[in-house]
């Protein structure tokens, strides 16, 4: 899987644009992440097995992200975009695999957010009451590229210029793609066997990610003086395609997932002058998806039988959060007039 970011140069070329009663306004942004990213994958009830069970494979959101963004206004209407990247892999806390039996008192909630009971559930765990026959846990570092773009248009006194006072409601809509892989290593594995084993296994896996996100929503913005506070809600709808590689099993899983989800802003800022401002914004986004997945490759008698099978269910759900700070630039265009020219006034006498 190779990151895609390539597809989206043409975002700062238009915002780049030196376009008459237009503003264009840039800066660099700096983001710390947290949350979870869980895949699972299982059946409550008996398969043709005769196997209640499933597995669980979790990982940290914990990382940093440094970036560019560009924004291009006119008018009541708003196109940003930025480009964000964790530059290298980054350690990001402890992972874990599990395998686990299910029983007739275990739990499966499938659905986080049901339209037509008007109910959500915020939780990023599928199965719940189960009992581990092999955990693993390990160290984990992930590398992520992400690409997004926005746009807004304003009602009321609401101004997409940040050094305008006014205040009122905006519609958003947008993208966001994001790539990231994560790599499980100096695994500690525990199997229920006989004997028992637990020990060390080295490198667990690989994990990459190809996730496209939608959204459409609004929010909220007020601005005076030196300040500004800036609010919105958008709900989304994405595709997530993945590769897991279980380096000791020597097999790939392939899963292709969609599912719903939402994105929320936060951010205040404040105009250190005519063209400079600095803002602090705290994000929430979440993600819940339902898909299958399918295997190719592997050792044992049962992973290599596992390839015929057309497709496996499999849930990916994300709940992660970020703070970002960063600064934004007004670009001027307009030539300025020297202080010391004097203006020449023809004699007529």
């Amino acid at each position: 899987m190779v990151p895609k970011i390539s597809k989206f140069p043409f975002l700062f070329l238009i915002l780049s644009l030196n376009t008459i009663s237009a503003e264009v306004i840039w800066g660099p942004t700096v983001e710390r992440s947290g949350g979870e990213y869980i895949f699972e994958t299982g059946n409550k009830y008996p398969n043709l097995s005769g196997i209640r069970g499933g597995s669980r494979i979790s990982f940290p959101r914990t990382f940093s992200l440094f970036g560019i963004q560009g924004i291009f206004t006119k008018d009541r209407l708003e196109i940003s975009g930025a480009l964000k990247t964790t530059g290298w892999y980054q350690k990001s806390g402890e992972a874990r695999d599990e395998d686990f039996f299910l029983g007739s008192v275990s739990t499966e909630n499938t659905t986080n957010i049901a339209t037509r009971e008007w109910s959500y559930r915020d939780s990023a765990t599928i199965y719940s009451g189960s009992r581990n026959f092999a955990d693993g846990k390990g160290k984990s570092t992930v590398f992520e590229n992400r690409a997004e773009i926005y746009g807004r248009y304003y009602f009321q006194t609401g101004n997409p210029n940040y050094w305008i006072d006014g205040s009122g409601f905006f519609l958003s809509m947008g993208a966001r793609y994001s790539y990231f892989k994560y790599i499980f290593y100096d695994v500690n594995q525990y199997i229920e066997s006989t004997p028992v084993f637990y020990g060390p296994i080295g490198m667990g896996l690989t994990f990459s990610n190809d996730l496209w996100e939608f959204f459409t929503g609004g929010g909220y913005r007020y601005s005076s003086g030196d300040f500004y506070a800036d609010f919105s809600f958008m709900p989304s709808f994405g595709r997530i395609k993945t590769r897991d590689f279980h380096v000791q099993r020597s097999i790939n899983f392939f899963s292709e997932n969609y599912g719903f989800g939402w994105a929320s802003k936060a951010e205040v800022g404040y105009k250190m002058g005519p063209s400079w401002l600095s803002y602090i914004r705290v994000n929430h986004r979440r993600f819940f998806s339902e898909g299958s997945f399918t295997s190719h490759g592997g050792l044992t008698r049962d992973d290599l039988t596992s390839n015929l099978v057309s497709g496996f269910k499999s849930h990916i759900n994300i709940k992660d959060y970020s703070i970002e700070i960063g600064a934004l630039n007004k670009l001027d265009w307009s030539p300025g007039e020297s202080e010391n020219s004097e203006k020449v006034v023809p004699n007529i006498e």
